[in-house]
């Protein structure tokens, strides 16, 4: 499986130090590999994060297009996979961006001229910089990742 992911991507995990892929992550790199849709249920720790990463990672291409968004219910997990994919995706040349409500929107929109490949948000920031200030175009996003969707779609209003 790690055979598949493009030469950088293979060398960092060697040099990571990490052995053979979880459960998690061997089941969901064939699947997301191929463009499906993957709904994954595993416990904290297991390698979620690599698991829908790493195929990501491997089919961006580096042109300065928003191709992938993360969504992430809170700010620290949008900043614990933001870290993680700006750690992995430099190895590949992948430019990417986190956005999360409270922080100054006008920084945020700044490195948006950055032209990241990968966007990772918070759901109010993503839509309030994608509708109210159109600075985000998402005619070429090919991927879309829910990260703990059962609170991302949890109604809080009952």
């Amino acid at each position: 499986m790690l055979n598949t992911f493009r030469t950088e991507l293979q060398d960092f995990w060697k040099e990571k130090e990490f052995q053979e892929p979880t459960p998690v992550q061997e089941q969901l790199f064939k699947e997301a590999s191929e463009g499906n849709d993957v709904i994954a249920v595993s416990p904290t720790g297991t390698g979620k994060t690599l698991a829908y990463l790493l195929p990501i990672l491997n089919q961006i291409e580096v042109n300065k297009t928003l191709q992938a968004i993360i969504l992430a219910p809170s700010q620290e997990l949008v900043m614990q996979i933001g870290e993680v994919a700006r750690e992995w995706g430099k190895v590949v040349g992948i430019k990417t961006q986190t956005l999360i409500g409270g922080a100054n929107i006008k920084r945020q929109i700044d490195k948006l001229k950055d032209k990241p490949e990968l966007i990772i948000a918070t759901p109010g920031r993503f839509i309030e910089l994608t509708s109210k200030t159109k600075k985000i175009k998402v005619h070429l996003v090919k991927t879309i990742v829910f990260d703990e969707a059962d609170y991302l779609f949890k109604d809080e209003h009952k």
